[in-house]
């Protein structure tokens, strides 16, 4: 896919990167394909442990962060970038007795985590004049910023350029539009839920958001953020048909 990204300088002389959503999209779905991990409709659950593998990052899921983060993704001059998850998020995650939404959670930071790395590696790659986005030294880590547990998903919860895109992109990584399109139709299908009846809030909503949950190894929160996402569920006033929507 050839990238329409682009970095920009703010007013305030703020340098960011930026993709439209589409691209988003279509680059999280090309990084699945290109790694050979693009997961088949019978099992639809992407195996982001191998996925990070093939990007040549490393990543400690035991790190000792700080209990409100997350992860974090640190970029260096002559080594690979590194990928950090809590300890306690792994723990949980390792234990025998694990709820599903703590399975969820685990996978949506690495995924999130993972986007770091695809979407915003390049400002590392560029030229030394990229440097100072990250406050960054010569001889150490590039430490890019802490996610913490109020940025990685939910909405509303950052207002940081590079959390908002990597939360994109972690849904289009775990949930590929394509993918999740069809699968809503066929589960809404078996379901006998009619479009309809797929407006926020819903029952029907909730049941099809926890049925593509447990089909893509997500929470039932991200399936269906996905869902309003991709306008196949919709605010009350104005109803979609589930095959009704490119976006």
């Amino acid at each position: 896919m050839k990238s329409r990204s682009g970095i920009y300088r703010r007013q305030d002389g703020e340098e960011r990167i930026w993709y439209k959503p589409e691209d988003i999209e279509l680059m999280m779905e090309d990084e699945l394909r290109k790694s050979g991990l693009f997961p088949p409709e019978e099992r639809p659950i992407v195996d982001i442990e191998r996925f990070v593998g093939s990007l040549g990052v490393r990543m400690d899921q035991y790190a000792e962060l700080d209990s409100d983060v997350l992860g974090l993704t640190e970029f260096y001059n002559r080594a690979p970038p590194k990928i950090f998850i809590n300890s306690d998020l792994t723990g949980a995650f390792d234990d025998d007795n694990t709820m599903p939404g703590i399975r969820g959670r685990w996978r949506i930071t690495v995924a999130h985590e993972a986007c770091h790395v695809v979407m915003h590696r390049i400002l590392f790659e560029l030229n030394a004049s990229q440097e100072h986005l990250f406050q960054t030294s010569d001889d150490g880590p590039k430490k890019l910023m802490r996610c913490l547990k109020k940025s990685v998903l939910l909405r509303g919860g950052t207002s940081d350029w590079r959390e908002v895109q990597a939360n994109m992109g972690m849904a289009a990584l775990l949930m590929p539009q394509s993918l999740f399109r069809d699968l809503a139709r066929k589960v809404a299908s078996r379901l006998c839920i009619s479009p309809a009846a797929l407006t926020s809030n819903s029952v029907a909503a909730a049941k099809l958001a926890a049925e593509l949950a447990t089909l893509f190894d997500v929470s039932k929160q991200a399936a269906r953020i996905r869902l309003e996402t991709l306008h196949i569920v919709s605010r009350a006033d104005q109803p979609w048909l589930i095959a009704g929507s490119q976006n």
